[in-house]
């Protein structure tokens, strides 16, 4: 048998060898779910793959995760980042391959995500003699709002190995199996978590009078927080400001002390993500004298807006249609609202990142449903896409 004439070829042929097994890890992982920073047996598995292709890796950063480096060429080198960790969700569907761990589940899809970045790492390393530069490979834990890619960082991810380009990518279940999705500019929104605790004063529900109602105030302040996308925010600008959590009281004829509301704003744009968070403790201030209450809000740790790098992204796009087709490339008519703490990679260095089509075929569904599952035709799809772009961005 002939070898394959181009690069192309090449990736083509070893990611169709390989894919039988990527997805056999896919459902392994997608069996065991891990939560973030738990991914002890997930963590395990890629060093295994790892070890096995003879690819050089850490452990360590931030907690489970792990880091590989795949080439020695002089050219640039590409971060490709795959989160492993799973969400507190109980499966609903039953596929062959259901979690077999009550209450988690892989609800976004980054068990696919590792067996992807798997995939890319095999096919890089059976062509590392041919690499113009080097890969960093990022297995990352916690990307579901708990700080994993910060910890990562911290844990001196960089420092070992600094890339001068970061790749990314997510499956998109709105998009069919075999396709690559982009948005030109703003890929995901920012995202800063607050808390709110609303203290009044607690009493019997029959004599409110002498009480200072939190629970009142919580509901007029879940109300007015709402008032400011419709009423602040241009309509053309992006913005969302939703309270998940309430939390106050313990009994139906007690009016509690307190009440906690937990909730996240998201914007694709720096000023609109100042001015949502100034709003935010206006409103406060504004139910503490009206409700007699203080009304006190703290922003945690958020994460900014994922930009694309136009010119990297030119290329990775024009790579993947030339080993994927045209008709296969997609340009998204908007970014989504949604965050990823991706986003602390590309504030460091340039970077794309890319959606990756995963939308079945028999049903409809959509990341963090307990029904979730995913075509994975995405899978090889990615591989080819992704080490054909990384190899492209690699010349120097």
């Amino acid at each position: 048998m002939s070898q394959p004439s181009n690069l192309h070829e090449r990736i083509d042929a070893i990611t169709e060898e390989i894919t039988p097994h990527l997805i056999e890890i896919r459902r392994q992982l997608h069996a065991n779910p891990e939560l973030g920073f738990e991914e002890y047996e997930t963590s395990a598995l890629v060093m295994q793959e790892l070890t096995r292709l003879n690819i050089a890796h850490r452990s360590g950063f931030g907690k489970t995760g792990v880091a590989a480096s795949i080439g020695q060429g002089n050219g640039k080198t590409i971060g490709i980042r795959g989160d492993m960790d799973a969400l507190p969700i109980q499966e609903s569907a039953s596929p062959e391959y259901k979690s077999r761990n009550p209450g988690k589940m892989h609800a976004c899809g980054h068990d696919a995500h590792t067996a992807i970045a798997l995939g890319v790492s095999e096919v890089l390393a059976r062509l590392s003699d041919m690499l113009p530069g080097r890969a960093l490979m990022v297995f990352q834990p916690a990307e579901e709002g708990l700080g994993g890619a910060r910890a990562m960082l911290e844990d001196g991810l960089f420092e070992w190995i600094k890339p001068d380009i970061m790749l990314g990518y997510h499956n998109w279940p709105l998009i069919e199996g075999g396709t690559i999705g982009y948005h030109p500019k703003t890929a995901f929104a920012s995202t800063d978590p607050f808390d709110i605790t609303i203290t009044g004063q607690s009493g019997h529900g029959a004599h409110p009078h002498l009480a200072v109602d939190p629970i009142v105030a919580a509901g007029n302040l879940v109300s007015s927080l709402q008032t400011i996308v419709a009423r602040e925010i241009a309509p053309l600008d992006a913005a969302v400001v939703t309270v998940g959590s309430i939390q106050g009281g313990s009994a139906r004829n007690q009016i509690p002390d307190s009440v906690k509301l937990e909730g996240t704003t998201r914007s694709q744009n720096p000023t609109v993500r100042e001015a949502v968070k100034a709003a935010i403790e206006r409103v406060c201030a504004g139910i503490a004298v009206t409700h007699r209450v203080t009304c006190e809000p703290t922003f945690l740790a958020g994460v900014p807006p994922v930009v694309n790098d136009p010119d990297i992204l030119l290329s990775v796009l024009d790579t993947a249609r030339g080993i994927l087709g045209d008709d296969k490339v997609v340009e998204l008519p908007q970014g989504s609202m949604g965050s990823e703490d991706y986003a602390e990679y590309s504030a460091l260095v340039p970077s794309a990142h890319l959606r990756i089509g995963s939308r079945l075929k028999d049903r409809s569904t959509m990341l963090h449903r307990s029904d979730f599952d995913l075509d994975e035709a995405c899978i090889p799809t990615a591989v080819k896409a992704i080490a054909a772009a990384a190899i492209d961005l690699m010349k120097d």
